[in-house]
């Protein structure tokens, strides 16, 4: 227990150089796009592609690691991840770009899978909430930090990805230092259908699909929708941070409410919350206040999914049933943005806040059909 005991926070500083490359590149990418003159429908392909390779990377993540071990792994992909963000200096085409981001994506997946299973398997029943609460907050403090210091990134592709290389230097360096171990699979296959078909975990996973379909969105293209409204670069960067900064803030607060009302009575209200959100944005009603409680919710709704889901399988499952969540939450974040993004090119930029209540709207009833059927009559057995 030591030496896990220092090799959590080594983990997890790790993993805040590998966020922060990735937050400032998330937003950085539609940009240096949108200034290069590409269409919205390109913009979000390249946003899908880059989600597409979390796909990739979350099924044969398991293989990898099999065939490497954690450590080692985590350290390939982090080289992997600089290198494609040096291939982005090479030709700025619709194609190349695709492909790198579709690299850069297998990485990030591979490293999320790698960090959960780390703290899945060694946390507790008592302590694993904790642990991906930290973890959580940790994510997004970097994706703030990215956004933050994405205004003294050097503008220039090849210099952008030289600064990338050398936080991912640091990611391996800090990886290196922890004494993780994870289980090697007696199968390399990866059936996950027993978890996707558990019943008890369904709603569960349509929240990480949800979660997946929102969030993917607004970082392929939510970028996009404020340069077109004619904001600078430092000024998209700093709405982005309003966004995260209250997801992040509202990590903690959430696991209260989760512990007081229930998931599924916390998810519904963050889902109405979510679409009143995006309704003030639409009508351009306090839209920095809309964009806080945006933040606030739907940056939880993932981590509260998760739980939920977790929660109905055995500890052997857990890993499985991780591994699922992301799979069905990268399907989420690699479908929405190809789909809204051709909805925003035909009807309008702020059509990106419609399909968001739309999808919210349908999970909203699908948590109240939970809730009412769950409901127990309160003077049942009275007479």
């Amino acid at each position: 227990m030591g030496a896990r005991s220092y090799s959590f926070p080594i983990l997890l500083t790790s993993l805040l150089f590998v966020t922060i490359s990735l937050s400032a590149l998330n937003t950085q990418v539609p940009l240096w796009l949108v200034h290069n003159q590409f269409p919205v429908w390109q913009i979000g392909m390249v946003g899908s592609s880059y989600f597409i390779g979390n796909l990739v990377g979350t099924i044969v993540a398991n293989w990898i690691i099999g065939k490497f071990n954690a450590k080692r792994t985590y350290s390939y992909v982090c080289i992997l991840f600089a290198l494609a963000t040096l291939g982005l200096s090479f030709s700025i085409d619709f194609y190349s770009w695709s492909f790198w981001r579709f690299i850069i994506g297998i990485a990030c997946a591979v490293t999320w899978v790698i960090v959960e299973s780390c703290i899945l398997i060694t946390g507790t029943v008592r302590t694993r909430s904790k642990m991906l609460a930290v973890y959580m907050t940790t994510y997004y403090l970097g994706t703030v930090f990215g956004q933050a210091l994405l205004r003294y990134f050097p503008s220039n592709v090849l210099y952008f990805g030289l600064v990338i290389s050398t936080l991912m230097a640091l990611a391996i360096l800090f990886i290196l230092l922890t004494h993780y171990k994870l289980p090697k699979k007696k199968k390399n296959s990866l059936n996950l259908m027993p978890m996707l078909v558990h019943k008890q975990a369904r709603l569960g996973l349509v929240g990480c699909i949800i979660a997946g379909m929102i969030i993917g969105s607004i970082y392929s293209l939510l970028p996009a929708y404020y340069a077109h409204l004619g904001y600078n670069d430092s000024q998209v960067a700093d709405w982005m941070i309003l966004l995260i900064a209250s997801g992040v803030i509202a990590q903690f607060p959430a696991g209260w409410f989760v512990d007081k009302y229930g998931k599924p009575v916390l998810l519904l209200l963050e889902m109405v919350i979510i679409i009143i959100a995006c309704l003030m944005l639409i009508a351009n009603v306090f839209p920095a206040f809309a964009i806080i409680i945006l933040g606030a919710t739907v940056y939880t709704v993932y981590p509260i999914s998760m739980a939920w889901a977790c929660e109905t399988v055995r500890k052997q499952d857990i890993v499985l049933m991780n591994q699922t969540m992301l799979l069905v939450n990268t399907l989420g974040s690699l479908i929405a943005p190809a789909i809204i993004a051709l909805v925003m090119d035909k009807l309008g930029n702020h059509y990106l806040f419609v399909c968001f209540v739309i999808v919210s709207l349908y999970f909203v009833w699908l948590l109240l059909k939970n809730l009412i059927k769950n409901r127990k009559p309160r003077y049942a057995g009275s007479f």
